[in-house]
């Protein structure tokens, strides 16, 4: 039977650059400094490693997405931004060893729909390239 440490031990080997202490309790999110890609892929170690089925694995209330904040943000906002972060922690994942499945039951909620935040975002993206694509005409046609 797997034991905490054989949690711990898989961390270090799936992530060498941790940011923070192993402890059951460390969000591996928001302690460890494990995110987007990162998280993905050692979710999907983990599963193989421990035979876990994760078939009711929810990424987006664990992480963001890789790049959630940047550029591509402005087109497409994240998943994760319209849920409760749920931490993973060492417990949770020895948790999901023991039953052989993924232990944590997501609280209902939709991600479809109009959300008006993504709007915003869009209507000023779509402003800003106007802007610059009138101010490129302007100064190539005054040249």
């Amino acid at each position: 039977m797997a034991e905490i440490e054989d949690i711990y031990e898989f961390l270090i080997n799936a992530d060498p650059t941790l940011m923070g202490e192993l402890s059951p309790c460390a969000d591996l999110h928001d302690d460890l400094g494990i995110t987007g890609d990162n998280f993905s892929v050692i979710m999907h170690k983990f599963e193989r490693h421990f035979s876990v089925n994760m078939r009711s694995y929810r990424w987006y209330f664990h992480h963001a997405e890789e790049n959630a904040l940047g550029l591509s943000g402005v087109f497409k906002r994240s998943p994760s931004f319209r849920v409760s972060h749920i931490p993973v922690t060492p417990r949770v994942l020895l948790d999901a060893v023991h039953k052989g499945s993924w232990p944590i039951n997501y609280p209902e909620h939709d991600l479809s729909g109009f959300h008006f935040d993504i709007t915003i975002d869009r209507v000023i993206a779509l402003a800003l390239i106007l802007f610059c694509v009138s101010w490129l005409l302007a100064n190539n046609g005054a040249a």
